[in-house]
């Protein structure tokens, strides 16, 4: 077994619970997406299992999340090991306990992008002057998704009722006199129907590419 299928092995066993995806673009190099609560566990496991050293912390902004990429080495093998961590609270815990050569980058990244390292040090600005507004960060922009305004109703509707256009209430009364049910069986009467139209969204991820929030029955952005 090469140390890049050990090391992916150790990886599948232990943060099993965490990772969301892992994919090997090409020899000698590993993608771990894991959710953010596993990386100070995943970062931990590399260091002290494999002795791997950390080049730098990536930061890039997706729209609706911020992606952080924390490029690891392991005898020639690179391990990226990336996180989203969602602009509304954009909060995921340091590292600098772990790889204390974190410090700085962790730094820059809340100055540039906002993101809060819990447990940081030192968690003084380094870009940025002390002046500087916290609100403003100058590489994070407004929380925006792939669904124009125009579309949001649609697509609100679609995720929490299942169809695109409530029944109106001439339509109930003529249903009525008709000696028919207010509704026909569509999804929004049919409890089932919903809960298999919101099953294919989930399983095709259109959820999580338009930005939907299951709890507040909305798009994450206006």
């Amino acid at each position: 077994m090469s140390s890049e299928e050990q090391i992916e092995e150790t990886l599948h066993k232990d943060l099993r619970e965490y990772i969301v995806k892992v994919s090997k673009p090409r020899q000698n190099r590993l993608n771990l997406m894991i959710a953010k609560e596993g990386v100070q566990q995943a970062i931990r496991l590399l260091v002290e299992d494999y002795d791997a050293r950390m080049a730098t912390i990536s930061a890039v902004d997706k729209g609706l999340d911020i992606e952080l990429i924390y490029h690891m080495s392991v005898k020639g093998v690179i391990i990226n090991v990336k996180t989203e961590i969602p602009k509304e609270e954009p909060k995921v815990n340091t590292i600098t306990n772990i790889v204390s050569g974190a410090n700085w980058i962790e730094r820059e990244i809340t100055d540039l992008f906002g993101v809060i390292f819990e447990g940081h040090p030192d968690p003084r600005r380094l870009v940025l002057t002390f002046e500087w507004p916290k609100e403003q960060t100058p590489l994070k922009g407004p929380i925006q998704g792939v669904v124009t305004p125009y579309q949001k109703p649609t697509v609100e509707a679609l995720l929490s009722q299942g169809q695109l256009f409530p029944i109106l209430s001439v339509t109930k009364k003529q249903r009525t006199e008709l000696k028919l049910p207010e509704a026909p069986p569509t999804t929004l009467v049919n409890a089932e129907a919903l809960d298999d139209v919101q099953k294919v969204a989930k399983t095709v991820k259109f959820d999580e590419k338009v930005g939907f929030d299951w709890k507040k029955k909305k798009l994450r952005y206006g």
